[in-house]
């Protein structure tokens, strides 16, 4: 672990530490090839290059793979598919993590652009155990048309701000702040860096989410905390910009999923029965 210091306000931060470790980005995506795209422009642009790309599809489109195969990114890219049998995407999550060498594995969406130092900041705070998360700006339309069309990877707050972005504060990188250790994390799937061995103590994804709502982020979340693992918040250090895209009222499937999860933590199993390892 780092070391903890204690600052004027009475909180703690946990100190950084440079360390040259391996990293598997692995980027869930559903066909939409342009949002993807421009996510690996943003991954090209990373300042820390001791990684691999590993995009998990929760389907098996033909054009998503053609584009892949045709990619000339400098950095290697692995593509797993799984036939289209609605929501599995902890499925799909669990096969790349058996696909998996790296000590630290980054989870982020196929519509969620990075900062370039997005790498580089969980890498500074890897410390081989914590789970490390933070949360996204979600661009307007007209800003992530702009994006879409143009070279620039992180746009202005000034046209966030103009076309009414929201949580525009989430895109200021300010790596002076202190990252802070949390008990009430709230993690997001698009947006969270976890060890593997981290992942392997608890066996991964939970598989029997097939409804969208709980099952890559909430699950995981609270068998973590049962565990009794650490969590970093890493507000102002590793941004993201959600590109605009409608979404679709789920509530009467996140109903269903978020029963799903309460049934669950009340059998207090941590070590999940259907997940990374049979």
């Amino acid at each position: 672990m780092k070391p903890i210091t204690e600052n004027n306000m009475g909180n703690f931060a946990i100190e950084p530490m440079s360390i040259n470790i391996t990293v598997n980005v692995f980027i869930c995506v559903y066909k939409n090839i342009p949002f993807l795209q421009k996510v690996l422009d943003s991954v090209e642009e990373q300042i820390y290059r001791n990684f691999t790309v590993t995009v998990v599809e929760d389907g098996d489109f033909e054009g998503m793979k053609k584009f892949i195969e045709n990619t000339n990114y400098s950095f290697p890219i692995l593509h797993l598919q799984q036939e289209d049998k609605g929501f599995r995407k902890n499925k799909i999550l669990n096969e790349g993590l058996k696909n998996n060498k790296a000590e630290l594995c980054i989870f982020i969406d196929g519509d969620c652009v990075l900062h370039p130092k997005f790498i580089f900041e969980y890498v500074k705070y890897y410390d081989g155990s914590s789970i490390m998360f933070s949360k996204r700006t979600n661009l307007d339309e007209k800003t992530s048309n702009f994006l879409l069309n143009s070279n620039v990877i992180v746009p202005s707050k000034l046209m966030m701000i103009k076309n009414k972005s929201t949580r525009v504060e989430d895109s200021f990188y300010l790596p002076f702040k202190p990252v802070r250790k949390t008990t009430k994390p709230r993690i997001i799937g698009c947006n969270m860096a976890i060890p593997f061995s981290t992942l392997q103590a608890i066996n991964g994804f939970d598989e029997d989410y097939e409804i969208t709502g709980y099952g890559e982020d909430c699950d995981i979340e609270w068998r973590f905390l049962k565990q009794g693992f650490h969590f970093l918040h890493m507000k102002y250090h590793t941004l993201q910009f959600h590109l605009f895209h409608e979404r679709p009222d789920r509530e009467d499937q996140t109903a269903m999923s978020r029963a799903m999860f309460h049934k669950k933590k009340e059998k207090g199993i941590v070590f999940c029965l259907n997940g990374l390892v049979k």
